[in-house]
């Protein structure tokens, strides 16, 4: 079988939290190339006649996809412009905010247009949006207010594109659009004001060097454009920016402190976790911890990304943060050694808590440089805990797989992995139109009898689902947490057409879960939740129903119930549970506990009592 990558892009998410020096799966699409490069007008509609050939919708709106390119070329220039339909800009009022509808200067490119190009006025834009910090500076939003501004852009975009719909924008109007944008190219390549690149965590003296704007930015960004139409997950990138991705990912290591952050932006940089036994809880950085500031510098409105690179840096360096840290008068400066952190693929250990129940991580279906391969990885892991569980005059009574926050990878990794639970039935099936369905089925001998329970949270994306609602589907095991992001479509990747300089990423099918039922947008549910908020909450999650142009459900009558007594196991974890009193007691840990495991340890004994 082909290996295919089943990544889930968190480009869009990266704020919630992020690993110190850690990559996402996602290419960065900023950087400069290392060689001279060129994307035309003709690779603009090579990615067209690719889109034609492969996508999986034979029947896209291609006014739609050509509206998407024009406005992402004009956002492109270094002094952005934006379109709207006029219709729209005349009573925009309506469905903006206030503080949004910026002033400055339309104009049309023909006088018989029906749309109308805004240059902003950068001046005032600068002011205002310092303002807006300002006014929203520490604000934290509650999960219905994140919903409102969620549906609101939902709404304002639905409204816009049934503005462009009336107007039939289509590629004669796009190709106006590029003329006069190669036509004056000049009179929009000074960047605009550098307080802006301030607001965005750009400052000076992070900037880099940069390739000098020229239309091939123009029409690499309206190829983009093109391609967010159809779905959120189709791109167009350098190769070699992907190549240097896939070789950090594959690494699996990189230097820095060790610490998970999360916030950014309008929103305070809080340590979420020191990694165990890293340089910052060695030097006494605590969960909690809220960052004011690295090597001396604030980093007040830095995205969380820009914070990251100011963080991370070579082994034996070191790197100073102030902390502000809840009960503790006056602001702390650590200094943190830095050092290289290596993020496995696969951990394994006996859970303190219960020596008698295995753990084993997966964060990801990919090799990593130098390792085993994954299922082996897995399959050493477990023998490995028999045997000290065996060695401490034990018995090991359940295991507990960990599909957190993995993002996915490699099908053929996923379809073995679940292989090594299931002892038989399909796996997953792909399609794809016009074709017969491929189909995985278990074939290989099951790696252990002992009971199952897999983790999962919103965060657990692809070909962590696959493995997920296999498990489920089967009867093989429990799964916990809280439902999964909810992406299965399958993404080709390619040599763009015409131009091996340049990968095309785009959706060619959907994957099915083993009742038949496509997890897209709708996740994979567990049978039983569990929090993993410190509260025992559930909290707003970004998923893939919440990204703009997303493939739709397809609807499904059949119902998941699972093969387990579900009652009878949170009757005992209600009667006998000792969750709620140890979180407590070690609530001031100087790594928090992990809420969802420990919660989840009440459940496993009740479904080895109910067994």
């Amino acid at each position: 079988m082909k290996r295919i990558l089943y990544f889930l892009s968190f480009s869009l998410i990266l704020s919630f939290a992020l690993p110190v020096g850690f990559i996402s799966c996602e290419p960065e699409a900023k950087k400069a190339p290392n060689r001279v490069t060129n994307f035309t007008y003709q690779d603009f509609e090579n990615v067209i006649q690719a889109v034609d050939k492969y996508y999986i919708d034979k029947t896209i709106n291609k006014n739609r996809a050509f509206t998407d390119a024009a406005v992402f070329s004009v956002l492109s220039l270094p002094h952005p412009l934006y379109i709207f339909p006029e219709s729209y800009f005349n009573e925009r009022e309506k469905y903006e905010d206030k503080e949004d509808l910026f002033p400055g200067k339309s104009f049309k490119i023909s006088p018989s247009d029906k749309f109308v190009l805004f240059d902003p006025d950068y001046t005032i834009v600068e002011k205002m949006q310092k303002e807006k910090l300002k006014k929203n500076e520490n604000k934290k939003l509650s999960d219905e207010e994140l919903k409102r501004l969620i549906e609101k852009e939902k709404l304002k975009k639905s409204v816009i594109s049934a503005k462009w719909e009336e107007i039939n924008f289509s590629k004669k109007e796009f190709d106006k659009v590029i003329s006069y944008l190669r036509d004056n190219l000049d009179n929009y390549k000074t960047p605009v004001l550098k307080g802006l690149a301030e607001l965005d965590g750009e400052l000076p003296e992070e900037e880099e060097e940069k390739k000098e704007f020229t239309m091939e930015q123009v029409f690499l960004a309206a190829a983009n454009g093109y391609l967010n139409s159809l779905d959120p997950h189709s791109n167009v990138f350098l190769k070699e920016i992907w190549e240097e991705s896939m070789a950090k990912i594959n690494d699996g290591s990189f230097e820095g402190i060790g610490a998970i952050l999360s916030g950014g932006g309008t929103r305070e940089v809080i340590v979420e976790n020191p990694l165990e036994g890293s340089p910052a809880v060695k030097a006494g950085v605590r969960s909690g911890d809220t960052i004011l500031a690295v090597d001396g510098k604030l980093i007040k409105s830095l995205s969380l990304d820009k914070v990251v690179k100011r963080i991370k840096g070579k082994k034996g360096t070191k790197v100073v943060l102030t902390l502000k840290r809840k009960g503790v008068s006056g602001n702390l400066d650590i200094e943190v050694i830095r050092d290289k952190i290596t993020i496995k693929n696969v951990t394994y250990h006996l859970l303190k808590e219960n020596p008698q129940v295995g753990y084993i991580k997966l964060t990801g279906f990919v090799k990593a440089q130098g390792e085993e391969p994954v299922d082996s990885q897995i399959v050493k892991g477990l023998r490995a805990l028999e045997e000290e569980a065996k060695n401490n005059n034990k018995e090991l009574k359940a295991i507990v797989l960990d599909l957190r926050n993995n993002s996915g990878g490699y099908l053929d990794l996923a379809i073995d992995i679940a292989d090594m639970f299931i002892e038989k039935g399909l796996i997953v099936s792909t399609k794809v139109p016009n074709r017969s369905p491929d189909e995985a089925y278990a074939r290989m001998k099951d790696i252990t009898n002992l009971p199952l329970v897999v983790l999962i949270n919103a965060k657990s994306a692809s070909a962590s689902e696959i493995v997920a609602s296999a498990i489920q589907h089967h009867g093989r095991g429990i799964l916990m947490g809280e439902r999964t992001f909810g992406k299965a479509t399958v993404q080709k990747l390619m040599d763009l057409p015409g131009n091996s300089d340049y990968v095309l990423k785009i959706t060619n099918s959907r994957y099915y879960s083993p009742s038949g039922k496509t997890i897209q947008v709708v996740g994979v549910s567990p049978d039983i939740e569990v929090s993993e908020e410190p509260d025992g909450s559930f909290p707003f999650r970004y998923r893939e129903e919440d990204m703009w142009n997303h493939l739709p459900k397809i609807p499904y009558d059949g119902v998941v119930k699972s093969k387990f007594n579900i009652d009878a196991i949170k009757e005992h974890a209600k009667k006998n549970g000792k969750a709620d009193s140890f979180l407590k007691s070690h609530a001031n840990d100087a790594i928090k506990p992990d809420y969802m495991l420990i919660r989840s340890l009440d459940y496993i004994e009740g479904m080895l009592h109910a067994k």
